[in-house]
């Protein structure tokens, strides 16, 4: 926990990814959604991750087809807080990212949040 008491957002975070904490896990909803854009397709998936202790937490990803060179693609993540539960808080409530690689650096930077 930080110094004001509140539990780090990537320790939530890794849990969701399968990592430390992912035991905490209690519920789980998923949808998917898509639509045209120009001239690629947009996915949206929203994940719904409800903890032993009340915590509620959305993941969203965004990602279209549109085709790329580029070695971490474009792709729009996100985390956010929807219910503290009773935890005395959760720091940041939202975070997010428009790579993959970022958020695996943020992972990785912050190895040693739990929950």
């Amino acid at each position: 926990m930080s110094e004001l008491g509140f539990e780090p957002l990537a320790g939530y975070a890794r849990a969701i990814m399968g990592g430390a904490g992912a035991d905490r896990v209690v519920a789980r909803e998923e949808s998917r959604s898509s639509w045209r854009e120009q001239d690629c397709e947009v996915t949206l998936r929203e994940c719904v991750y409800r903890f032993d202790n009340g915590v509620t937490i959305r993941r969203s990803v965004e990602v279209d087809d549109y085709p790329s060179e580029l070695a971490c693609a474009e792709c729009w993540i996100s985390y956010e807080v929807l219910a503290l539960g009773a935890s005395p808080g959760i720091a940041p409530p939202r975070k997010s990212f428009d790579n993959g690689c970022r958020e695996a650096f943020w992972l990785r930077y912050h190895s040693d949040a739990s929950i």
